[in-house]
């Protein structure tokens, strides 16, 4: 923390103590805050802050796992040790942020146009560093894996418990979720937007198939050819979504397109050349629902689960990619994190979380009847369900 001034020490200590008094959030509870006045700007920035505190605070123990990393021989504990002092760095120069809004009486006057775009311009660049915050703790979790088997075994345990927010990184990944997601909240109804980030009503097909088109580019750049992506809802004309948050449903339907996608073309290209099907097998979306959760089913005809597969699929960072995708070299700013088929491996686990987030879920599983594999996602009517924090 020597970026901080004695003041901004002192708050950032005292907030990242306030845990048990931050709101769990529900659907219902975003859509309480209906418009970007002053009252929700300031409420909005106060939840920011104490997150990103919070965040910092578990954060702490990089400061041990730094000195394991110079144990190593390896690049492994170079990038481990300039990944945790980046994202240390990522989060004290976004906590200023709201910190020095907050403390000041900026909020006099704030019907003042320049005033609300100012605070709109600063939640959308703390919201654009989610993911740069995700791909470096991404690079800090591989490294940290790497060097394990490096350490001396008398100090192996004690690394594991030092190490734990990277080996075990799902609360802290959902943390990072609800701040970006409380952000996007804002921004979208200083932008006009009623309901904020929440959709009510969606067309869910419309949903689909923007996300399906997105993931079948991103395959045909990279393979050459992409299979097409069939939809079939029932009863289409009377089916009643439940509030999504868009931009994670699209986020979600995308990786897991994307994967079908890859299995589906890996199998058809292993095909003998003499009885080879001009294309790719098709993948089907089907579209349902009970009285709980909507499901939407992404069926493949590719190369299935083997046990690896099934291991790696929900593990944070865990790819079988050659080469990182630099999401600067692509010049791509996502609010969640995308990379065209294969980089980090957080694509698939993100996913999963921001389905969890609100009751849903998404898992994968072999065809019974068939060669392939299905991707089930799940989502919550239930707009009352809290998120853990």
């Amino acid at each position: 923390m020597n970026s901080f001034t004695p003041a901004i020490r002192s708050s950032l200590l005292q907030n990242s103590s306030r845990g048990d008094t931050l709101r769990r959030w529900s659907i219902k509870e975003l859509l309480s805050i209906k418009d970007a006045n002053a009252a929700n700007a300031e409420f909005v920035l106060h939840e920011i802050r104490t997150r990103l505190a919070i965040q910092h605070q578990r954060l702490a123990s990089f400061s041990r796992v730094e000195e394991y990393a110079k144990i190593s021989s390896s690049t492994d504990g170079a990038t481990l040790s300039k990944s945790l002092k980046m994202l240390l760095q990522l989060h004290e120069n976004t906590y200023i942020l709201p910190h020095e809004i907050i403390e000041t009486d900026f909020f006099e006057g704030f019907s003042s146009r320049p005033k609300q775009i100012y605070v709109r311009q600063m939640v959308d660049d703390i919201m654009t560093r989610h993911g740069a915050s995700v791909d470096t703790f991404a690079d800090a979790a591989i490294a940290s894996r790497n060097i394990e088997n490096q350490i001396p075994n008398i100090l192996r345990r004690q690394f594991r418990a030092d190490a734990d927010i990277l080996q075990n990184p799902e609360p802290f990944l959902h943390s990072r979720l609800l701040i970006q997601l409380l952000c996007e909240h804002y921004v979208s109804l200083n932008k006009g937007k009623p309901t904020g980030a929440v959709a009510i009503g969606a067309d869910i097909l419309d949903i689909v198939d923007d996300a399906t088109t997105e993931a079948k580019h991103v395959a045909d750049a990279n393979l050459g050819i992409a299979p097409e992506v069939r939809l079939r809802c029932e009863d289409e004309h009377n089916f009643v979504p439940p509030p999504i948050i868009r931009s994670w449903l699209h986020h979600a339907i995308m990786e897991v397109t994307k994967n079908a996608i890859m299995s589906t073309v890996e199998k058809w290209d292993q095909q003998p050349s003499h009885y080879k099907e001009p294309l790719p097998s098709n993948i089907m979306i089907d579209v349902s629902r009970d009285a709980d959760f909507m499901y939407l089913r992404v069926v493949d005809n590719g190369l299935g689960l083997n046990a690896d597969r099934s291991e790696k699929a929900f593990r944070f960072a865990a790819s079988s990619s050659q080469k990182r995708w630099d999401r600067l070299d692509e010049q791509q700013s996502y609010a969640a994190v995308r990379q065209p088929l294969g980089s980090l491996g957080v694509g698939l686990s993100l996913s999963n979380l921001m389905m969890k987030c609100f009751g849903g879920s998404i898992s994968l599983n072999n065809n019974h009847r068939q060669p392939g594999c299905t991707a089930t996602l799940k989502l919550n009517y239930n707009d009352d369900y809290k998120a853990l924090n």
